[in-house]
């Protein structure tokens, strides 16, 4: 009996002690967060991304910079999220369709990937280069302004399914 309470004690200090460890977030510089960021997005080039739009027609395109840099010049069709309110915006709902996200070059777009795989996003993808080298790549093909939202009302926001799922 001594060996079975002997047991559970041990037990229960065992899960008491790994409940309180702390995982090691911390990073010398934002050049460090942004390349452990990196290692779990998938990239697609800006020649591919054009490819997609011109085979795929509407996609879902998030221009992660502020808003000012937006509304000087950003890829046709994006949507812009700033970096900072993204986990609050509606304006991205169906978390079944792919999502491309750029900032101006990698920075805030590779630290908004992650964010969005919390999320449930499941098929996101880094623009690598971002708007920099979109801009160079394709200086034809740039919209000014906030975008056209053409009157659309917000998407429909998806049900969970209970449970978190």
């Amino acid at each position: 009996m001594k060996t079975y309470k002997l047991f559970f004690v041990l037990l229960i200090l065992f899960f008491v002690a790994g409940c309180g460890a702390k995982m090691d977030n911390t990073y010398d510089d934002v050049n460090q967060k942004v390349n452990e960021a990196q290692n779990n997005i998938t990239k697609v080039s800006v020649d591919d991304l054009k490819t997609i739009i011109d085979n795929h027609g509407e996609i879902k395109i998030i221009d992660c910079r502020e808003k000012e840099e937006y509304i000087n010049g950003h890829i046709p069709g994006a949507i812009n999220i700033p970096r900072g309110v993204l986990e609050f915006s509606s304006k991205i709902s169906n978390r079944r369709e792919p999502i491309y996200v750029y900032s101006q070059t990698v920075d805030r777009a590779s630290l908004a990937c992650p964010t969005l795989k919390l999320l449930k996003y499941d098929k996101v993808y880094l623009v690598d280069g971002g708007w920099q080298e979109w801009n160079e790549t394709f200086p034809e093909l740039i919209e000014e302004g906030e975008g056209d939202t053409g009157g659309k009302p917000a998407p429909k926001v998806e049900e969970s399914g209970g449970c978190g799922g």
